[in-house]
């Protein structure tokens, strides 16, 4: 609401998904997906984290 943002980095899926408000994916270093947290699933995000970006 201010304005703020505090990047997180976790490979904890259940820590992400209880303190994020938008999740970004990376797979061998490169930014997969970028998930809002009300469609993000444990699955959801494990299938971007172990594929390329298309």
């Amino acid at each position: 609401a201010e304005g703020k943002a505090v990047i997180v980095i976790s490979s904890e899926l259940p820590e992400l998904l209880g303190i994020c408000d938008r999740i970004y994916t990376l797979a061998e270093g490169r930014i997969t997906a970028e998930v809002p947290i009300d469609q993000a699933t444990p699955e959801l995000l494990m299938q971007y984290m172990t594929k390329e970006k298309d």
